[in-house]
């Protein structure tokens, strides 16, 4: 029987933040999901896996196939109206921020995708088979659910200035045993109890959220921003994706993540610990950047197996380590301001 995320994150909150009151947010939206798809070559029907959701466009699509064995950046200066492209081998899923750019009518590969894809624009399905042919047709078919979601947060001291810790997670998607969710919701969990019980910064406000929807290009997260007077927020310290060791500091995505002061003032504090961090730009589809506030995101890559492995294969010293860095830095980082 499948655990419902939301009740799970709601009990085991409550248990570790005694005492501090939690806050909900509800809202509604909806979402699109291909049910099923085939690919018809020359008489034969090839079935698809979608990896992607959210697309509401034709049912049916036809045209030339664009076959490429890698893709690069440089795939945005093309135009792939009308078409379709197909590409062998992928190294990240960040290429589908210029494959975008190029407009194509559907993407298909042979590289599983592995994170679920919220792209509008286009659908993208993975098939195993090798395709050698110049013009396809794709049948789908396409399914509209109605959604009701809802965010938490609680707020750890006072002040008119927020600091936030923000852990996205998604009711669809996410699973309390996958290892991408149980490493940074435990990070979270731990974090947030170690201010609560040792330590938090003065002079400004930690507000922890746990945002909805995180696949769907954090809905969730972007509704509550909507809130609130952003000319208060100085950071926000997201926790995604970390807690599996070799946590690297995002500094870009499509666009840079954190301004000089952040990166100059958490490499000093890494120097002061005798310790080091490498900043790096993200390999994952993610539009996180789109809050335009300085984020402080220590990310786990690279990591191919992030969203296929179970907690199971996790090592618990990771998660601490991780919590331990995080917590270090929270509270040293604008101290003389």
């Amino acid at each position: 029987m499948r655990v419902n995320i939301r009740d799970y994150i709601v009990s085991t909150l409550k248990q570790t933040v005694k005492g501090v009151e939690i806050n909900e947010e509800r809202y509604n939206t909806e979402q699109y999901a291909v049910k099923g798809a085939t690919l018809e070559i020359s008489g034969k029907k090839i079935k698809l896996r979608p990896v992607s959701f959210n697309y509401r466009g034709r049912t049916v699509i036809e045209g030339e196939l664009i076959k490429q064995t890698e893709c690069f950046p440089h795939i945005a200066l093309k135009d792939l109206s009308e078409k379709i492209l197909y590409i062998e081998h992928m190294d990240d899923i960040s290429i589908f921020h210029h494959i975008i750019k190029s407009s194509p009518s559907a993407v298909i590969t042979n590289t599983p995708v592995k994170k679920p894809l919220n792209i509008k624009e286009f659908p993208v399905f993975y098939v195993p088979s090798i395709l050698n042919h110049n013009r396809v047709k794709i049948k789908i078919s396409i399914k509209r659910k109605n959604l009701e979601f809802k965010n938490l947060f609680c707020d750890l001291g006072v002040g008119a200035y927020f600091v936030y810790l923000h852990f996205p997670f998604d009711q669809i998607y996410s699973r309390p045993d996958s290892i991408e969710f149980h490493s940074s919701f435990q990070v979270f969990l731990k974090l947030v109890k170690k201010l609560i019980e040792v330590k938090h910064p003065r002079g400004y406000r930690i507000r922890a959220l746990l945002s909805d929807m995180q696949f769907a290009d954090y809905t969730g997260f972007f509704k509550h921003m909507e809130k609130m007077d952003r000319e208060r927020i100085i950071s926000i310290f997201h926790i995604e994706n970390c807690g599996l060791g070799n946590e690297k500091l995002i500094l870009k995505n499509r666009k840079n993540l954190l301004d000089l002061f952040h990166y100059r003032k958490i490499s000093k504090l890494f120097m002061e610990n005798k310790t080091e961090i490498k900043g790096v730009k993200l390999k994952d589809f993610s539009v996180i950047d789109k809050i335009d506030i300085p984020i402080v995101w220590f990310a786990s890559q690279p990591n191919e197996n992030m969203y296929s492995l179970k907690k199971d294969f996790l090592n618990e010293k990771l998660i601490d380590n991780c919590v331990s860095s995080l917590f270090f830095v929270i509270n040293r980082i604008y101290r003389k301001i």
